[in-house]
């Protein structure tokens, strides 16, 4: 697997992987709005030409096959990573391709001294990807209780880190 940066090319990949705002805002956050649109994620791009950058998106790829998005914001100040919009495709579930893809994107973090912290916030119900955060390191820190609201729904969010030194 390889991260490639995330491109407009990649617009029309990325926003099929999503069949309801549930699944978008699962991805993106409340902020997100469905169908996601070229709009939404030129902004995202936008954000990695800003000098220093405050946030790198990528396609994760195996085989030359999109199966996966990862990106990382910045807090350069404070020397944090902010892991975010993690998904991969749906036929590419289920084959552990998330903690692959985590992984290099940390590596990408860590690679700058001055980053720290690795953190990232997740909806509590995603028992999978929790899963996958723990397994490389990541600790709970805490939650935020009905943080998001997704139509009529109310959702809680784990908050969780990792420390440079701490990874495995």
């Amino acid at each position: 697997m390889k991260l490639v940066p995330f491109a407009t090319a990649h617009f029309p990949t990325l926003a099929g992987w999503f069949a309801s705002e549930r699944d978008a805002v699962q991805w993106g956050g409340p902020w997100v709005r469905f169908p996601l649109d070229a709009a939404q994620l030129d902004a995202m791009l936008a954000e990695g030409r800003t000098r220093p950058a405050k946030r790198l998106c990528w396609m994760a790829e195996k085989d030359g096959e999109p199966v996966g998005h990862v990106q990382l914001g910045w807090d350069w100040r404070n020397g944090i990573a902010r892991v975010s919009r993690v998904a991969v495709a749906p036929h590419a579930r289920g084959r552990g391709l998330a903690a692959d893809m985590v992984a290099l994107a940390l590596d990408q973090a860590f690679d700058h001294p001055e980053i720290e912290r690795a953190e990232l916030e997740v909806y509590s119900f995603n028992a999978a990807a929790i899963r996958t955060y723990e397994r490389l390191g990541f600790v709970r820190e805490g939650v935020r209780r009905s943080s998001a609201r997704v139509g009529t729904e109310r959702w809680d969010t784990v908050m969780m880190a990792l420390l440079c030194a701490e990874r495995p």
